[in-house]
């Protein structure tokens, strides 16, 4: 857990430089972001699906900021001698209601996955392929512990 903590607190730079980069190479009015990289990013609903890429950097920013402080949690948790398997489902747990609420604005993203069989969903879960196939595999993740959910209710 530590070294993803660590992975983690030293990506985000990564993927705004990416995104940056990203923004400035496809700007159309010629306008560049690079003065203050924060305020030139664009807020996940306002990304298309037609842009995967743009989503997927988006949506990796959003998990960097979010995951350390959970990990450190559980770090926590696991140093005092809590119960692995109690700390395990609330680790799982609190990523899942991160991810529900970073990829919530990505209703698109949704519809598409009713059109996919499963053959196309079983290569996206062992072998995705780009960042569409990316955002669906995080898309299906979630809604495999949604339905673990229903199915323990």
């Amino acid at each position: 857990m530590l070294k993803y903590k660590k992975y983690l607190e030293n990506s985000p730079e990564n993927f705004i430089d990416e995104l940056i980069n990203y923004y400035n190479n496809n700007s159309l009015d010629g306008n560049k972001t690079t003065n203050d990289p924060k305020r030139g990013l664009k807020d996940l609903k306002d990304v298309s699906y037609k842009n995967p890429y743009e989503a997927y950097l988006i949506t990796q920013i959003k998990l960097v900021e979010s995951l350390p402080s959970v990990i450190d949690e559980h770090i926590i948790m696991l140093n005092i001698g809590d119960d692995i398997d109690t700390i395990l489902e609330s680790f799982k747990s609190n990523v899942y209601h991160i991810k529900k609420d970073i990829y919530s604005n990505l209703g698109e993203w949704e519809v598409l996955i009713e059109h996919i069989d499963n053959e196309r969903i079983s290569e996206i879960t062992c072998n995705p392929k780009g960042y569409g196939d990316l955002l669906l595999k995080e898309l299906l993740w979630i809604r495999k512990c949604e339905e673990k959910q229903t199915i323990m209710k």
